[in-house]
């Protein structure tokens, strides 16, 4: 995939005839941390520097208001099995916003596209430099990949009310075909016309091929209520997700930090969480943001829920540049899983835009 999607950008670089090149919009994001581990307590003390994302996009116009996006993305990843960390670069989004066969306000999107939800809620919050601990709730679970291999058909609500989209992808992520029968659905409805509020609802439906037909449901169901009132300077946000899934899938893809689901296997097991933050000025560049997250990660057994809070004084250095100071903590309970220790750290993090 990775040199397949290199191909088509040095194709686009090259062919002057479709467009100039000067009409090309390159930007990205650098998101860079400097964190100290308060807990495990063996482990307090160790200090770590980390680039958690580098982003480059290229947003190319092309021929009746169609468009070319293309954005890689450099992190760090952990390596389980050596316990080792790689810096690698992949394929983050890729695919043709084609406009001009619609009347109106609707858009095709193909390729290695963005999920609706998560696209939507980064735009609102923007704190995801913060690192993993401060991702959206199914990306940082792994309950969802932000992007897969597929295609999205948005469109306006009718009167105003806000947007919607229906998508269709592989539903393993952007680093894997599949050539199953089995699709991932999903419905987006964004409400954005009941000001100050912002409602947002998602339903995904999809099926793991590799185990029993009996349990091999994938389900998400999101609402978000956001409060964002114009000339203030406090916005707030609640998120709710209800999850089902093999206990197979959760166990092999790591999912929910890695909760411990043997005594399940074979069985489906059901999730449920939840997200809260409240973002306040407090000076002309300064914000202060305070986030709880919780997650039931087997809603039908006793001691296998976490919880993790974010307190983050954020510094507005110039219109590209961000600093935040953070402290985060997260809680799990006894029988999460062998091994799992609560975690703590206080981070210096610095988001650049360009």
């Amino acid at each position: 995939m990775k040199k397949s999607f290199l191909t088509v950008i040095l194709s686009v670089f090259v062919c002057g005839q479709a467009f100039a090149l000067s009409d090309i919009e390159i930007s990205g994001e650098a998101d860079m941390n400097a964190m100290v581990n308060l807990l495990p307590s063996g482990e307090a003390g160790e200090s770590e520097f980390r680039i958690p994302s580098l982003l480059l996009n290229f947003s190319v116009p092309l021929k009746d208001d169609n468009l070319l996006y293309v954005s890689f993305e450099g992190a760090q990843k952990r390596n389980d099995d050596t316990n080792t960390e790689s810096f690698i670069v992949n394929t983050r989004e890729a695919y043709l916003d084609l406009v001009s066969i619609f009347e109106g306000a609707h858009s095709l999107r193909m390729g290695v596209i963005p999920q609706a939800w998560l696209e939507s809620q980064y735009e609102d919050t923007n704190y995801r430099f913060l690192g993993e601990t401060a991702w959206g709730l199914t990306e940082k679970w792994k309950y969802q990949n932000y992007s897969d291999l597929g295609m999205s058909f948005m469109s306006e609500l009718p009167a105003n009310l806000g947007e919607w989209s229906l998508t269709v992808v592989n539903g393993e992520g952007r680093e894997q075909d599949s050539a199953g029968p089995h699709k991932e659905g999903s419905l987006y409805f964004r409400f954005t016309s009941w000001t100050p509020f912002v409602i947002s609802l998602q339903y995904i439906h999809g099926t793991y091929e590799q185990y029993g037909e009996d349990v091999s449901a994938k389900e998400r169901i999101q609402a978000a209520f956001l409060y964002k009132p114009e000339d203030s300077n406090v916005r707030m946000g609640l998120e709710l997700l209800d999850t089902h899934d093999p206990a197979d899938a959760v166990n092999d893809l790591k999912m929910a930090d890695g909760v411990d689901v043997t005594d399940m296997l074979g069985e489906a097991v059901h999730g449920l969480g939840g997200s809260a933050y409240v973002l306040l000025s407090t000076g002309p560049k300064a914000e202060l943001m305070l986030r709880y997250d919780y997650l039931d990660a087997v809603a039908d057994k006793d001691g296998r829920d976490m919880q993790t809070g974010i307190i983050s004084l954020a510094y507005q250095v110039t219109a590209d540049v961000k600093t935040a100071l953070a402290v985060d903590r997260t809680w799990y309970a006894e029988n999460y899983g062998p091994g799992i220790r609560d975690t703590s750290k206080v981070e210096l993090a610095a988001q650049v835009l360009f």
